[in-house]
């Protein structure tokens, strides 16, 4: 059972079929019946993300040979409140599966309250093959870029006095699959598109992700902040959450925390073409090390193989 998230769980399966994996995708769409056929005939089953109801917890205990649980956000919490509901399901759901595999170290933290053997950090990683680098030269304007979903959004009001007044020479631009509520006049919005993505990251100079101090944010695995390092751009976040992991602070990036923070490192990167090129660099390095599908591919699809 998985839902729509490629980077988490689709991105593996040739490396499980090299492995001698035969791969079937069962989606939320499949009822009981299909579900327990799946779980009869399945030698590994992998829950991506998924808190099932405790019937279905049931089966999947009953019938699953091997259960990998796989998380990428604060699920346990949910995105608008607290709920027992969530944590009881989760709580369970990493009690009874085999291998628990999570996005991040606060995530980490939270599913080694259940249990403490074979759990495992899993960071969101991308092919970096498949990733054009930037080359840094002297613009005019500057681009200030951000990439992402429409429920993301909501964080860039937490920078709206940037975009209402951004540093002279500098134009933020937004790739979404719908535009924010409100921006700056020098904010351009592109829709998103899958084929043309990479090329749109390319058309940064620098990647920013703001997010906040919760308990949402903290269980976020900042794609954006990978794709940012695989694509050579050095990044700005806040200092919270999963981007104090991936950023090296000074090195492929800024963390920081008020607006004044943001409008001193964003002109520190405008001004500095070199600072871009080494912080650059260093992003991709981090993107290749750390966060790679060639890295991790084999290493997931081992794991998986010794349970």
């Amino acid at each position: 059972m998985t839902n729509p998230n490629g980077y988490r769980i689709q991105q593996y399966f040739p490396y499980l079929e090299k492995g001698g994996f035969e791969v079937s995708h069962l989606t939320t769409k499949a009822g009981i019946p299909a579900l327990v056929r799946a779980l009869r005939h399945a030698d590994v089953v992998y829950v991506q993300r998924l808190l099932p109801d405790p019937v279905k917890q049931y089966l999947l205990r009953r019938f699953g040979k091997r259960i990998v649980f796989d998380f990428d956000d604060a699920i346990m919490y949910g995105s608008r409140k607290e709920s027992p509901t969530r944590r009881r399901r989760f709580g369970a759901m990493v009690r009874l599966s085999d291998a628990v595999f999570c996005g991040n170290g606060f995530l980490l933290s939270e599913a080694k309250k259940h249990r403490d053997e074979n759990v495992f950090c899993v960071p969101t990683v991308v092919d970096t093959a498949d990733y054009p680098v930037k080359e840094h030269q002297p613009a005019e304007p500057f681009v200030v870029g951000w990439i992402g979903g429409a429920s993301t959004l909501r964080y860039l009001p937490d920078i709206a006095p940037l975009f209402a007044s951004p540093p002279p020479d500098t134009r933020f631009k937004v790739v979404a699959d719908k535009p924010p509520a409100t921006m700056g006049e020098q904010t351009v919005f592109e829709k998103w598109s899958g084929e043309r993505e990479k090329q749109m990251l390319l058309g940064f100079d620098v990647g920013i992700m703001p997010v906040r101090n919760d308990i949402w944010s903290r269980g976020k695995c900042g794609l954006k902040l990978i794709q940012y390092c695989a694509s050579g751009l050095p990044s700005v976040s806040h200092p919270f959450g999963v981007s104090t992991e991936i950023i090296e602070e000074g090195q492929s990036g800024f963390l920081r925390q008020d607006i004044e923070e943001w409008r001193e490192a964003i002109e520190r990167l405008r001004n500095d073409v070199l600072l871009r090129k080494r912080m650059g660099r260093r992003a991709r390095e981090i993107a290749e090390e750390r966060y790679s599908l060639k890295v991790w591919g084999p290493r997931v699809a081992g794991m998986i193989d010794s349970l």
